[in-house]
């Protein structure tokens, strides 16, 4: 994931570019569209340091299924004078075995999936491919409603993600198309609820994809979208180009953080 910094590095930049265009931590209000898994609680926090407490619509895979009454009443809640910070996107696990697809977590002795819906999912979709199941129709019970959609939003993106060569490249084309297609929700979600926002209020997107690490590892954001926006939706200002200058050092597979030492290639001393 070329680009990806630090989350901590990436949430500090980000509040300073987005000072330029009238925010502060007292008039933004933060809203997240990240997935449920408890991975995800760190970036959250870092973006929480500067931004305050947020407003979830994300479920799982990151999929915004608060949908359009979720962004809607969001913008009510933005301070009077204030704005609005929508943060957005999967994720994707990094073991210490830098495997793709998983990640260490506290207490259990084996790496394990990340992001389990996802890939549960682009095997769905795989065996419709295949021939061997069906599609998935409306999903009748509210129970199983977010794995349905979820499945429904990666079928048409499977072809390009099953081409790839190898199941860790078909992996990150999967994060990839999940980006694509919140990415493309959210503007549908924005197309829609967009008269519920003040006229005097502003709205950022910063989207992108969150790479968990082992615990005690720094995380990293890709962003793929920064841009702060009037109440109408036209693009105010592009900050991706400034966000991403941002610099930061990725581990390659030939400097594996041995031992769990969080101040090794992963861990926070590395980068200050």
């Amino acid at each position: 994931f070329p680009g990806a910094l630090p989350s901590h590095r990436m949430a500090k930049q980000a509040s300073k570019l987005l000072e330029k265009h009238g925010y502060n931590d007292t008039n933004t209000l933060l809203t997240t569209s990240l997935s449920s898994d408890e991975v995800n609680r760190d970036i959250e926090d870092e973006m929480r340091q500067h931004f305050g407490n947020a407003y979830a619509i994300g479920g799982l895979a990151g999929f915004a299924f608060g949908g359009v009454v979720g962004f809607g009443n969001m913008a009510h809640h933005i301070p009077n004078g204030g704005h609005g910070l929508v943060f957005y996107g999967p994720h994707v696990g990094i073991d210490f075995d830098m495997t793709v697809g998983k990640v260490n977590r506290p207490g259990q002795k084996e790496s394990s999936e990340c992001c389990g819906p996802a890939l549960a999912a682009l095997e769905y979709c795989r065996r419709v491919k295949a021939g061997e199941v069906g599609e998935i129709g409306t999903p009748e019970d509210i129970t199983e409603s977010q794995y349905t959609w979820i499945c429904h939003e990666l079928l048409p993106m499977t072809d390009r993600i099953l081409k790839e060569d190898g199941e860790e490249a078909q992996r990150i084309q999967l994060t990839t198309s999940l980006y694509d297609a919140q990415d493309a929700m959210m503007g549908r979600i924005l197309a829609k609820a967009k008269d519920q926002i003040r006229e005097d209020t502003k709205i950022a997107f910063l989207g992108g994809i969150t790479i968990n690490t082992p615990e005690g590892s720094a995380e990293y954001f890709l962003p793929k979208k920064f841009v702060v926006m009037d109440n109408k939706g036209t693009v105010l200002a592009d900050l991706l180009g400034e966000l991403l200058a941002v610099k930061a050092i990725v581990p390659s597979r030939k400097s594996k953080l041995m031992g769990g030492n969080p101040g090794g290639v992963f861990g926070h001393k590395t980068y200050g």
